[in-house]
């Protein structure tokens, strides 16, 4: 039996866990977390941001493909058309 990936897992727990207690339980850690809490705020703005414009991109590319659709469909019809009134409109 391997104890490599069990021992690195032990290993990564209590230095997470190490992290925490910094963090929480100490003056310099609630320092450090006062000062990244504007960060992170400012972070997530600007992700949601993102977000965002990834939906309104998303959007216009599928109103493009709805309109390059209708053109599509629109010459179709006219081409196939044999009403002489659509040909004669189609050709001014």
């Amino acid at each position: 039996m391997n104890t490599q990936p069990q021992l690195s897992r032990v290993f990564i727990g209590a230095a997470v866990g190490a992290g925490f207690s910094f963090l929480f339980l100490t003056k310099s850690g609630q320092r450090i977390l006062e000062a990244a809490e504007p960060w992170l705020t400012d972070l997530i703005r600007d992700l949601r941001r993102v977000r965002e414009a990834a939906a309104k991109t998303q959007e216009a590319i599928e109103e493009g493909r709805r309109s390059f659709s209708a053109i599509a469909d629109f010459s179709r019809l006219k081409s196939q058309s044999s009403d002489p009134f659509t040909a004669d409109v189609a050709r001014h």
